[in-house]
């Protein structure tokens, strides 16, 4: 008897937070495929094929600029028409993308960064936005070297520094970009 009981109580919740939940949510189909990139291997939507990042170009020429292009890469997707960007999947090898920064252009032409990410340690990174972001260009911003926190036990050190040399490029095997599609809407190409 208790657990009928108590069978009907978890049925009836299960029942009420799954319709309190509300629709689910239909993500556009991945609009990075779309974009031009400096390594066309980095948006081809084929896990399996390998692209890197590549020099951090500024068009200033002043002291910061050139600082920043000595201690970083990117990896930039660029579209002929501003495109809504709410969900932004990256996907590299363990290591290659510890730290890194989620970058769009605003309409000033200035970066602004979405997300700081550190001490990432998986294959895959997801980020999700509640309101989508307006942009021609999205950029992962890489550190050439940066303060490890994943040697086991042993003190913190800067990757590239002894050991086997650090390649500056970094490698990404795919970026996915995602909107949210209004409800009833069939996915669609920009």
């Amino acid at each position: 008897m208790r657990s009928v009981i108590g069978t009907l109580v978890v049925l009836s919740l299960v029942s009420i937070l799954g319709c309190a939940s509300g629709p689910a949510v239909q993500w556009s189909e991945d609009i990075a495929q779309f974009a031009e990139s400096q390594d066309s291997k980095l948006n081809d939507h084929h896990i399996y094929s390998v692209g890197q990042t590549s020099p951090l170009i500024s068009e200033a020429k002043d002291e910061k600029s050139v600082a920043e292009a000595d201690k970083f890469t990117q990896a930039t997707l660029e579209w002929r028409k501003p495109q809504p960007i709410q969900r932004v999947i990256i996907k590299a090898e363990i290591g290659q993308l510890e730290f890194f920064e989620i970058q769009y252009l605003d309409a000033e032409d200035n970066w602004q960064t979405i997300r700081s990410v550190k001490n990432h340690v998986r294959e895959e990174y997801k980020l999700k936005l509640k309101e989508p972001i307006h942009t021609r260009k999205l950029r992962l911003k890489v550190p050439i070297k940066w303060e490890s926190r994943r040697m086991g036990g042993q003190k913190k050190r800067t990757r590239g520094e002894g050991g086997a040399p650090v390649a500056a490029y970094k490698k990404i095997r795919d970026i996915e970009v995602y909107y949210v599609l209004p409800a009833g809407e069939p996915t669609t190409t920009p």
